[in-house]
């Protein structure tokens, strides 16, 4: 879990996000797959169609018909700058909403409306309503509220240390690493002289 938090962070930082939100990023990745949820999957798919796309970061900004950066937003409700209960509309990759409205939680559990799906988030529990293709949806309107009982008869999943990420994320992780490299500095005569690589004394 550590190193894919890392390669997030890596490959939202090499998407052009700047290093706060790509440390967010990788929170979030982190959190989505530790409670066996699709943070891999979520961040290829936000950072892939990101390059070309039209992204608001704040829900202030009339008149634009672009989709809302769920780290932006997500970090700044995790932050306060919006109450306990929110709404945003036009969200990319929804997904990478909700680790950020944990941060919030209290002793009243939260209800979180993603399209046609809902979460809702206790101190120990996350439940949702839709299988996973439902839970990767490509964009949709958001709202945040506190929820009026406890979690109803959903899918239950809780925090788990699991050893790697599954099989099926090995194409968006291949995807990630490219991201990453864009943070890499390039080789040159002088940093091969100063002691990186082999040098020019290559033995091997």
């Amino acid at each position: 879990m550590g190193e894919i938090s890392a390669l997030a962070t890596k490959a939202a930082r090499g998407s052009g996000l700047d290093w706060g939100l790509a440390e967010e990023a990788g929170y979030a990745v982190k959190w989505l797959q530790r409670r066996r949820l699709p943070g891999v999957m979520a961040l290829c798919r936000y950072l892939s169609w990101r390059h070309g796309g039209n992204i608001t970061n704040w829900p202030e900004e009339t008149g634009v018909h672009g989709h809302y950066c769920p780290i932006a937003i997500g970090a700044a409700y995790g932050d306060g700058a919006f109450g306990d209960e929110a709404q945003f509309s036009r969200i990319k990759t929804p997904l990478l909403l909700i680790p950020f409205a944990a941060i919030r939680l209290t002793e009243k559990p939260l209800e979180i409306n993603i399209g046609s799906s809902s979460f809702y988030l206790t101190k120990d529990q996350i439940g949702y309503t839709n299988n996973d293709t439902a839970i990767l949806s490509d964009a949709a309107a958001c709202q945040i509220s506190i929820a009026s009982a406890s979690l109803p008869n959903v899918t239950i999943t809780s925090t788990s240390d699991l050893p790697r990420v599954p099989s099926t994320a090995t194409a968006c992780v291949s995807v990630l690493e490219r991201f990453a490299k864009n943070t890499y500095a390039p080789a040159s005569e002088e940093s091969r002289l100063a002691g990186a690589g082999a040098g020019l004394n290559d033995n091997d």
